[in-house]
C-alpha cells in the first residue's frame, strides 16, 4: 500500500479500489504557518509572484491538462512517512534587458502542494525543511559525495489556498521567506521544500506547455526531477517521470523562487 500512494493519481485509484470512498475535499482557506483561518484568495492571484519579486515560476497545475499528477512531497507525522521530491531550475547566464551576466540573490522559495487532510486534523504545516543543491542524478542520495548544499534551512511557512483543487484535495502555496542563501551564478540548480504536517501533501506538476503565470528569466529543465523515499523503497535519487510516477505526468513540478536578479 506505501508504494500505491506516492502519487496523486495512484491514491485516488487506491482510494475508489480499497476504501470504497470518494475522495476527501476541504474549503480553501489560507494559512500562515500554524492555522489561522481566513477567506480563499482568488485563482490566479495567489501565487507570491503577484506580491514579490521571482526569478522564477513553473506555473500553475491545470487539473484539465494532460496527465496531470501530484508527487509525494511531505513529513506526514501522523503516518510516520516521509519522502522529497527534488525540483532543478537553471539560472541562465543572461537574459533580455539585462546588461552583462546576471546572478541571484535568493530570498524565498515555494511550492504547490496537493493537501489532503485524510484524519480530520485540518490543514497546516507546522514548518518545512528546505534546501538548494548542486549534483543531484540518478543513483545519487541526499548524502552523496556528489551532492552540494549551496544553503539549507528550517523555517515557519505562510500557507495559501490556491483555489485549484487536486483529484478531490485543495492545492495550496506554501512560502518560506527571509532565507539565508549565496548569491546563484549561471547553473542548474535542484530545490526542496519539505512541509511537517499531519496531513498528505502531493507537489502539483505542471504538464502544460504553456502553463498559467509562468514567469523567468530562469527555468524548469523537463524530465529532470528526482525523488527520494525510502520508506517508499526508493533509497536512492529516481527520476519522477517516467520511473515514480508510473508514466502519468510529474516531468516538472509548481514550484517557484522568489528574489532579484542582479549583474
Amino acid at each position: 500500500m506505501v508504494k500505491g500512494i506516492v502519487s496523486s493519481t495512484a491514491l485516488v485509484a487506491a482510494l475508489c479500489a480499497c476504501l470504497s470512498v470518494t475522495a476527501l475535499a476541504q474549503k480553501p482557506q489560507i494559512y500562515r504557518g500554524l492555522a489561522q483561518g481566513g477567506p480563499p484568495a482568488p485563482v490566479g492571484t495567489e501565487e507570491p509572484c503577484i506580491a514579490n519579486p521571482c526569478t522564477f515560476y513553473a506555473g500553475d497545475f491545470d487539473a484539465a491538462g494532460p496527465n496531470p499528477n501530484g508527487l509525494w512531497n511531505s513529513n506526514s507525522t501522523l503516518i510516520g512517512l516521509s519522502a522529497t521530491t527534488y525540483v532543478p531550475f537553471t539560472v541562465p547566464k543572461k537574459y533580455k534587458g539585462a546588461k552583462g551576466k546576471t546572478d541571484w540573490n535568493v530570498q524565498g522559495l515555494f511550492i504547490n502542494e496537493q493537501m489532503l487532510d485524510a484524519f480530520g486534523v485540518g490543514i497546516a504545516v507546522s514548518s518545512v525543511d528546505w534546501s538548494i543543491v548542486q549534483g543531484v542524478s540518478s543513483g545519487g542520495n541526499p548524502n552523496g559525495g556528489q551532492v552540494k548544499t549551496i544553503c539549507s534551512g528550517t523555517g515557519t511557512p505562510s500557507l495559501t489556498a490556491t483555489g485549484r483543487v487536486a483529484f478531490g484535495s485543495p492545492e495550496y502555496t506554501i512560502l518560506v521567506t527571509g532565507i539565508s542563501c549565496p548569491t546563484l551564478e549561471a547553473g542548474t540548480y535542484w530545490m526542496t521544500v519539505l512541509p511537517t504536517t499531519e496531513d498528505i501533501g502531493y507537489l502539483s506538476d505542471v504538464e502544460d506547455s504553456t502553463p498559467a503565470n509562468a514567469e523567468g528569466p530562469g527555468t524548469e529543465p523537463v524530465d529532470s526531477s528526482y525523488f527520494y523515499g525510502p520508506a517508499f523503497g526508493f533509497s536512492s535519487f529516481t527520476a519522477t517521470a517516467p520511473t515514480v510516477c508510473g508514466g502519468i505526468g510529474c516531468d516538472s513540478f509548481s514550484v517557484g523562487v522568489v528574489g532579484l536578479a542582479t549583474h
